[in-house]
């Protein structure tokens, strides 16, 4: 009976461990969504089109607002 419980035990405790792992991946990939827009805008700032400058700030924006909801989601349910 012990021996079903540890195993038990064990798989629970495996479950909520990549549980946790998922929901860090998630966050970690928008960061890394976040990171790239920024670049894009600096290297359209660079450039010097205006127009382009505004569409990539407006995609940056749009991930950072993505990135907050998802990481106040994560704390949320923790």
């Amino acid at each position: 009976m012990k021996t079903k419980q540890w195993i038990c035990g064990l798989s629970l405790a495996l479950l909520a461990a990549t549980t946790q792992l998922a929901c860090q991946s998630k966050t970690e990939k928008k960061s890394e969504e976040v990171r790239e827009e920024y670049k894009d805008v600096v290297e359209e700032q660079k450039e010097g089109d205006t127009s382009e400058v505004r569409e990539e700030q407006a995609e940056l924006d749009s991930a950072r607002q993505d990135y907050r909801e998802l990481a106040k989601d994560s704390t949320r349910k923790e």
